[in-house]
């Protein structure tokens, strides 16, 4: 097995690099108001580079690994909120199993959101019905994804100030549920992880 060393820059290296004045130019075109050093310290040495992709690793945990670390209760909460969230939109309705059913199994998809400077923003807890484990033909016959083409963003952007209008962004909560399954058509999804009936 080979291996290579690799020579890790300094942070003194990269400052002295001819391209690092127009990073930090870029950055500074784009909002960022640090220093050239905090912005290579923080941004793109290598090492830390690396820690930024460690921690994106352990803001993205599994069911296990979030309601045994540190933050279980943080993640407990938010789980506990999707869960309201989905029983108030009446996204389900919770049914006897039978050996006829074709059940989708379920999972969990929780995510540390963080502020630039890596303070913890909130938790996320996401229910997923796992839809790779469906059968094109057999569990579904079409997909639709609603997407915005950018030359629509731009149209709408030249609108806006050609007529002096103001643009407003908004979030729907939940958005996937807001589509109604047509009158015969039934899916069934194992019950969440953590709140599950015997039987059901």
């Amino acid at each position: 097995m080979l291996s290579a060393e690799v020579e890790v820059p300094t942070v003194e290296a990269l400052m002295a690099c001819p391209l690092s004045k127009f990073i930090h130019f870029a950055a500074n075109d784009c909002g960022y108001k640090g220093s050239r050093y905090d912005f290579i310290c923080n941004w793109v040495h290598p090492l830390f580079l690396k820690a930024k992709s460690e921690a994106s690793k352990e803001d993205n945990p599994s069911w296990k690994q979030a309601m045994s670390g540190p933050f279980k209760e943080e993640y407990w909460q938010a789980a506990v909120k999707e869960i309201e969230t989905l029983e108030s939109m009446d996204a389900w309705e919770v049914v006897d199993r039978t050996d006829d059913m074709n059940v989708i199994p379920s999972i969990w998809a929780f995510k540390l959101k963080r502020f630039p400077d890596g303070m913890v923003k909130k938790f996320k807890a996401r229910f997923c019905a796992r839809g790779d484990k469906q059968l094109e033909g057999i569990d579904f016959f079409e997909t639709y994804a609603p997407v915005v083409q950018w030359t629509t963003v731009r149209l709408m952007l030249i609108l806006e100030i050609l007529l002096n209008l103001k643009s407003k962004q908004g979030d729907v909560i939940a958005a996937f549920l807001h589509a109604r399954l047509e009158d015969k058509e039934k899916v069934y999804v194992d019950m969440p992880l953590g709140f599950r009936q015997q039987g059901k």
